[in-house]
């Protein structure tokens, strides 16, 4: 059994856990999270797995695979950054809940996470990094760039184009044929009928331009 370790200790890591544990295909050294002690117990989660340290626990000589446990796209994307600038061959895992139904002819990248309940039809592809939250659906020939991600519950049409760091807000419908472009927030319950230009925060039904945003701006 591969052994893995999961980078943060939120609510999005217990999920990870979770869902690791059932799949029974790793077997979990401890939590990575500079801004907790090491040794202390994560708590409520599974009391014997513990912390490790900070980032410095990757020039370890250990055979490991790591997992970055953080459902916010962009920091998800900054914990990376800090990540490989101590190591930059890391092995990053896949996580896919199994029960999820994912096609035969789709591909996910590394260190993407896909839980349970969802969806993901032929010929799409998920890019690095990204997170396919809980009953999300996404229909056939639909690309998710890299640090990308749905919350629960969001239905994404066939031949959509979603851009790096881009997020699409709990229960959102995507229409077929869409381009939502590089860090767009969709608010959630939106319909989106029309392409959506980047660094902006959409919302509505059908959904409009609310606001521009920065690459680091909390989603709403």
């Amino acid at each position: 059994m591969k052994k893995i370790i999961i980078v943060g200790s939120g609510f999005h890591a217990k999920v990870i856990t979770d869902e690791i544990i059932r799949a029974k295909k790793y077997k979990i050294l401890g939590y990575i999270d500079p801004f907790k002690k090491k040794g202390n117990p994560i708590k409520p989660f599974y009391d014997k797995l513990e912390m490790l340290g900070g980032f410095e626990y990757f020039n370890k000589k250990i055979d490991f695979e790591a997992i970055i446990a953080i459902g916010s796209n962009h920091k998800r994307l900054a914990v990376y950054k800090k990540i490989i600038k101590v190591k930059k061959n890391i092995k990053w895992a896949k996580i896919i809940s199994k029960d999820a139904i994912v096609s035969k002819n789709l591909e996910i990248g590394e260190g993407s996470m896909i839980i349970s309940g969802s969806i993901l039809n032929i010929d799409s592809k998920i890019g690095n990094h990204c997170l396919i939250n809980t009953g999300s659906i996404i229909d056939h020939d639909s690309y998710f760039d890299d640090f990308s991600g749905t919350g629960p519950g969001v239905r994404v049409g066939g031949n959509v184009k979603i851009g790096k760091v881009s997020f699409l807000g709990m229960g959102s419908n995507i229409k077929h044929n869409i381009t939502i472009e590089k860090n767009v927030v969709i608010g959630s319950n939106s319909f989106v009928n029309k392409n959506c230009l980047k660094n902006a925060t959409y919302f509505g039904s059908p959904a409009k331009k609310h606001s521009s945003r920065t690459i680091n701006q909390k989603y709403l």
